[in-house]
């Protein structure tokens, strides 16, 4: 025997099959694991190395670490005074002209003394002393304090900053050094005092017009303090024959050879 349902009853038993079959299926749904969650963000950017030391590592943005979840970080970048790699040791930057220029002081050693590069105002002096007992090398540095008029000529007057002898590579200092630019013909004379007397770089030959030609060549003694010649060194046979060169403004100077020659005019 058949039952025949009215229409209204089978509406509700298929409206209840749909809400049956959509029920299991959300439950199906809710109890069965994710196999394919979606991906874990993006882990927080490691901190930058201080100083070269290595970023700490990036934590995943979600609780587990999804699946799809990469932690960056790892090794940071940009140390402190200079760059890092890989975590290594920051290299510091360097200034430009490292080293400080050296001026004034900062010449070369030779026979004891220290000589500078003299600058615009100065004129230092090198020059060998042949003496009885002992020989060595002179070593004056001046410095231009003004001018003073010489006749028509103005001159530059120096005072001596060092005077300093250098025997067997010890090195005195030398007392009353004092330097003439001497006058318009620019007959100089550098003098001091040694050995109870005081000695002074001259010139034994002078051209027409009592002009000197080359720098001063030979030393004349006089008792300490006076105008009192001793021993004339200077004169016609050049009997106290010595060599002076002009320190130039890189230190340098020529070298110290006698290599004295007459003046043209010279008739003595």
């Amino acid at each position: 025997m058949t039952l025949h349902l009215p229409a209204s009853c089978a509406k509700f038993q298929a409206r209840r099959g749909y809400f049956t079959l959509g029920l299991v299926t959300a439950l199906a749904a809710c109890s069965s694991p994710n196999e394919n969650p979606p991906g874990g963000g993006a882990g927080s950017a490691g901190t930058a190395g201080g100083s070269g030391s290595p970023g700490t590592a990036g934590k995943s943005a979600m609780a587990g670490n999804g699946a799809g979840g990469t932690a960056v970080g790892g090794n940071g970048t940009g140390g402190a005074a200079g760059s890092v790699s890989d975590g290594g040791m920051t290299s510091g930057g360097t200034t430009s002209g490292g080293a400080d220029a050296q001026g004034g002081d900062g010449g070369t050693e030779e026979y004891g003394f220290t000589l500078r590069k003299p600058g615009a105002k100065n004129l230092d002096w090198l020059c060998t002393f042949q003496g009885d007992a002992e020989s060595g090398y002179v070593y004056v540095r001046l410095l231009q304090t003004g001018t003073e008029m010489k006749g028509l000529a103005e001159t530059p007057v120096y005072s001596a900053e060092l005077a300093q002898l250098s025997v067997n590579g010890a090195v005195s200092t030398l007392q009353n050094a004092q330097y003439d630019y001497g006058g318009g013909h620019h007959n100089d004379a550098l003098s001091f005092d040694y050995g109870g007397d005081m000695h002074s770089y001259y010139h034994s030959s002078f051209g027409f017009g009592f002009r000197s030609c080359q720098p001063m060549d030979c030393r004349n003694i006089y008792a300490l303090g006076t105008t009192t010649l001793q021993t004339e060194g200077c004169g016609a046979t050049r009997s106290l024959p010595e060599t002076c060169v002009v320190i130039e403004t890189d230190g340098s100077h020529a070298a110290l050879v006698d290599k004295f020659q007459k003046c043209a005019g010279d008739s003595r």
